[in-house]
């Protein structure tokens, strides 16, 4: 379970950038250095609103209301993302890998709308813990490629020289 939320983690992080880069964005292309520099500073920011939602956490995994309530603040963020990212105009360098990362966002917001259809439907503790094996399995995929994603931006980054870390798995 622990891997499932490392991977919650950081998809929150890299979505939270993409909020900053859309704001920054419009219609109007950002230099390379502008874009990272946008996703640098969202990525510590998510890191933080992440850390709140999972303060505020309490019977995830056990009790499914709770689970419910989680997992749609997460597809709450994985939806504005996705919009967010869709208007954005990134420049050429950056391009492929910013069009990879929405396509493996819009992956990962698939199995998580999935996922809380079902969830919709559990009625007890055991149905919710099987439920959730079965989801950590679906999303690693979606997970995996996005951290691939992610790495092929961090590439990009410090083939410019722009220094940032945008702790990707």
């Amino acid at each position: 379970m622990k891997f499932l939320w490392r991977h919650v983690l950081l998809l929150a992080a890299l979505m939270a950038g993409a909020l900053l880069l859309a704001a920054c964005g419009g219609e109007e292309k950002l230099d390379l250095d502008q874009y990272f520099r946008g996703l640098d500073d969202i990525v510590d920011t998510a890191d933080t609103r992440v850390d709140t939602l999972m303060d505020e956490a309490q019977g995830v995994g056990e009790e499914t209301e709770a689970t419910r309530v989680y997992f749609e603040g997460f597809e709450a963020i994985f939806e504005q993302t996705l919009n967010d990212l869709n208007d954005l105009h990134p420049p050429a360098e950056v391009r492929d890998a910013h069009d990879e990362f929405v396509a493996a966002l819009a992956a990962g917001l698939a199995v998580w709308e999935d996922f809380s259809t079902q969830l919709a439907d559990v009625e007890s503790p055991s149905g919710l813990k099987t439920l959730l094996a079965e989801f950590e399995l679906a999303f690693d995929a979606a997970a995996e490629r996005l951290d691939n994603a992610c790495l092929q931006l961090q590439g990009i980054a410090d083939q410019n020289a722009i220094e940032i870390d945008l702790e990707c798995e």
